[in-house]
C-alpha cells in the first residue's frame, strides 16, 4: 500500500466512521480526529496519552434507575469509530482490556464498534522497556482488523519517503473495508489473541517472586517519601484499568444514575472499606469519622500498584500488566522511574 492508496483507504474510512488518528500538534504526538490522511502520524513517536479512553472511558453511565426500576443507558448508535495508529507498543494493552472485561456487556458493545488499524513502528528504546519486537509470525497473538507493516528502507527517522506498506487484515471487518476501498493486496490472518507470557526463569518471574515473597520494605518507604500520590502514573498507563462506581441523585425521589468512572490505588478514597471508624493509630475508635483503610501508608499504596502490574495481571491474566512505555516516568511530577524501580526490585 502506497501513501496514495492509504489516502484512499482514508476517504472511505471518513464516510462510514469517525477516525481517531496519532497527529502531531505543537511538535507532539497526540491522538485526536482526523479529517485530512495527510495528517496522520504514523511513525516511532508515542503518542503522550494512550488509546486506553476509547476502551475504558474517563466516567460512563451504567444505567439509570427509578425506585427499583433499572434502566440501561442507551449505547450511541452513531457512526463506527476507527483507531489508526496504534503501535505495536500499545497494541498489547488490548489484549489486556479483552480479557480483564471479557464478560462487561458495556466494554463488549463499545469494542464492538471500534476498527483498530494499527502499525509495527517501534518506540526507541527509552519507550519500550520490554523490549517488544516485531515479528510477523507473532501478529496472530495480536487483535486489529488492519496492520500495516511499513517497508524496510521506506522510513528514515521520523521522515516520511514514499512509505510502502505490507497490509494485513485481521478480521472480517477489516478485510470488508480493505475491499471495499479498493484495496485487494493484503494478506489474512487469523487473530487469536492467545499471547500469554512465559515467566519461568525471565526476569517477570524474578519480580513477581519479590513483589510476593521477598518484601523489601526500604525501597517501597523510600518511594513513599518521594510520591505525592497525584496518581498521575496511573491516568497515562495503558493498562490501569481500576475503576469506582457513582451514584448520582436527581432532584426527584428515588431516581437518579450509576457511573463506573477511573479510579487510582493512589488516591485516599480507593482503599477505604466497610467497618468501625479509625483513629491516627488504625485501632477502632468511634465518631473518629475515618472509614478503615487495606493502604494506610503511601509506601504500601506505591507497592499495591507494582505488585497489580507485576504479580496480580500476570496471574490472573498470564501477561504482564505494563507494556514498558515508559508514559508514567514522564509525567511523575517527582521523577518515579519504574525502570530504576524495577532494578532495585530485582536486585534486592
Amino acid at each position: 500500500m502506497n501513501s496514495r492508496q492509504f489516502s484512499k483507504l482514508v476517504s472511505y474510512l471518513s464516510k462510514n466512521y469517525q477516525i481517531y488518528a496519532t497527529q502531531e500538534e505543537n511538535g507532539q504526538v497526540v491522538i485526536d480526529e482526523l479529517h485530512d490522511a495527510k495528517k496522520a502520524v504514523l511513525d516511532n513517536r508515542l503518542p503522550f496519552y494512550s488509546w486506553k479512553r476509547f476502551f475504558v472511558p474517563e466516567c460512563e453511565s451504567l444505567f439509570e434507575y427509578d425506585g427499583v426500576s433499572l434502566t440501561p443507558s442507551s449505547r450511541e448508535q452513531g457512526k463506527q469509530t476507527v483507531l489508526l495508529g496504534i503501535n505495536f507498543v500499545d497494541l498489547k494493552s488490548i489484549i489486556l482490556y479483552d480479557r480483564v472485561f471479557a464478560a462487561d456487556t458495556y466494554y463488549q458493545s463499545r469494542r464492538n464498534n471500534l476498527l483498530i488499524i494499527a502499525h509495527n513502528f517501534l518506540p526507541g528504546p527509552e519507550n519500550n522497556l520490554a523490549h517488544v519486537e516485531y515479528k510477523e509470525e507473532n501478529l496472530k497473538q495480536y487483535s486489529f482488523d488492519v496492520f500495516l507493516a511499513a517497508q524496510e528502507n521506506s522510513v528514515i527517522g521520523h521522515k516520511k519517503t514514499e512509505i510502502e506498506y505490507r497490509v494485513f487484515a485481521g478480521s472480517e471487518k477489516g478485510e470488508k473495508v480493505l475491499r471495499e476501498s479498493g484495496y485487494k493486496d493484503y494478506q489474512r490472518i487469523e487473530c487469536l489473541g492467545l499471547l500469554s507470557e512465559d515467566r519461568s526463569g525471565s526476569a517477570m518471574n524474578v519480580f513477581r517472586d519479590k513483589l510476593t515473597n521477598h518484601h523489601n520494605p526500604k525501597i517501597w518507604e523510600e518511594l513513599g517519601r518521594r510520591c505525592i500520590e497525584c496518581g498521575k502514573c496511573t491516568i497515562v498507563c495503558p493498562t490501569c484499568f481500576c475503576f469506582r462506581l457513582d451514584d448520582t441523585p436527581s432532584l426527584e425521589v428515588g431516581q437518579g444514575q450509576r457511573q463506573r468512572c477511573w479510579d487510582a490505588c493512589f488516591y485516599q478514597e480507593f482503599s477505604e472499606v466497610a467497618g468501625p471508624s479509625t483513629g491516627s493509630t488504625g485501632s477502632p475508635q468511634a465518631g473518629s469519622g475515618q472509614a478503615p483503610k487495606f493502604l494506610k501508608t503511601t509506601a504500601e499504596k506505591i507497592h499495591f500498584w507494582y505488585y497489580h502490574k507485576f504479580a496480580r495481571i500476570p496471574d490472573e491474566h498470564s501477561i504482564t500488566g505494563c507494556v514498558g512505555c515508559h508514559r508514567c516516568y514522564q509525567v511523575c511530577p517527582v521523577g518515579i522511574d519504574i525502570k530504576k524501580v524495577l532494578e532495585d526490585v530485582y536486585n534486592s
